[in-house]
């Protein structure tokens, strides 16, 4: 649906809602859906259509609940073509999916549409007029939209103990990509998710996050959204990224967003710590587009990509720094614990100068050792 189109739909809902779109803007994220892209689109993933894949599938009756069913590994999705720009189908090369702890629920809808259309129930934010997920206030480009791989919400097995069993779902090495078009949804209003890109063989950095439990973020997140992310590698024949869809976690690292609220129009800031071990909220990823200069003719190993994920670990002056947060143990040359914490950077300026070893494990329970001259 055209942006066009959708103004001139809201603007006649709108009158008989309690408040104007103009009240409301700024207490939600704009769900303005997707442009059209004059570049190849090589990746296309629809959990609806989605099939021949490892994913266990989603144990509820229907989309308003929350598996209790995850799986780990990858399936194959294939590299897509075209000759006119408009028609689209799959070559040979078939493009790894790594999925850790997720499901599918490829008849299922999201939240919103199967309490409201299918079961005559009420969305979530009922009692707010600029939250409601009944696809007035905000229309949701994925509202009627069959299809979603779920992500685990899950908390640690063992309490505050690696791993996390927060799901994910990621592609890698993906060349010169134009742009980038996904959806998702949850299972409840202001709800979060968590969208990272690593350029190269660099680090995991932030590309979108949307905040949880936050009015001026994912307000409309049970009815879904459409995101689009602009990446312009398109003509660097060089450039290959990762893209990684998951769960919110927290923002500790990234930056302090500003919460919003009808009651609180100045804002609060918003700082809540990363928390990979604890239980969260639902996220469900519905479609991933991926637009290209170019079409692949070969893909990477799904086995490969997914261990070149490990934590990197080094000396910046007096701390020690790690490429994401993990279980940390500090041991002296002799054996001594000196520390003990789950973080992504230690304070060493108290220790005494000598060899260390440091013992990092992350949330999905792989181990890194390393010697540290202090």
């Amino acid at each position: 649906m055209k942006n066009f189109t959708k103004i001139i739909l809201l603007a006649t809902i709108l009158p008989f809602a309690q408040k104007s779109a103009a009240q409301c803007l700024p207490y939600y994220t704009p769900n303005t859906g997707w442009t059209q892209s004059e570049y190849y689109k090589i990746i296309d993933i629809d959990a609806e259509t989605l099939t021949n894949t490892s994913l266990p599938l989603h144990d509820k009756s229907d989309g308003t609940a929350t598996s209790a069913t995850f799986g780990t590994g990858s399936f194959n999705t294939p590299v897509m073509t075209t000759t006119d720009g408009i028609t689209y189908t799959p070559t040979s090369v078939m493009w790894p999916v790594n999925y850790y702890m997720a499901c599918i629920a490829p008849t299922f809808y999201n939240s919103a549409y199967t309490k409201v259309v299918v079961n005559g129930a009420s969305a979530s934010g009922t009692a707010l007029n600029c939250t409601l997920n009944n696809n007035t206030v905000v229309i949701s480009p994925i509202w009627d939209k069959k299809g979603f791989i779920e992500l685990s919400r899950l908390a640690s097995e063992v309490a505050s103990t690696p791993p996390s069993r927060h799901g994910y779902v990621e592609l890698n090495d993906l060349p010169q990509v134009e742009r980038i078009q996904w959806s998702f949804s949850a299972t409840s209003y202001k709800r979060g998710v968590k969208c990272d890109i690593k350029y190269g063989s660099g680090e995991w950095q932030p590309l979108r996050w949307e905040a949880s439990n936050n009015n001026s973020y994912a307000t409309f997140a049970e009815q879904g959204y459409q995101f689009e992310e602009m990446i312009g590698k398109q003509d660097d024949v060089t450039s290959k990224i990762s893209v990684r869809f998951r769960i919110w976690d927290g923002d500790s690292i990234h930056i302090n967003q500003t919460s919003i609220t009808e009651a609180n129009p100045t804002g609060t800031t918003f700082t809540t710590s990363n928390t990979p071990l604890a239980q969260q909220q639902v996220v469900r990823i519905h479609q991933i587009k991926v637009f290209s200069g170019v079409i692949p003719t070969q893909a990477p190993s799904a086995v490969a990509s997914l261990q070149a994920n490990s934590i990197k670990i080094f000396l910046s002056g007096k701390n020690i720094i790690l490429s994401e947060d993990a279980a940390v143990e500090l041991y002296s040359i002799e054996g001594k614990k000196v520390f003990k914490g789950f973080t992504k950077q230690v304070d060493v300026s108290g220790l005494s100068r000598g060899i260390y070893i440091i013992r990092a494990t992350d949330t999905d329970g792989r181990i890194q050792n390393k010697k540290i001259m202090i």
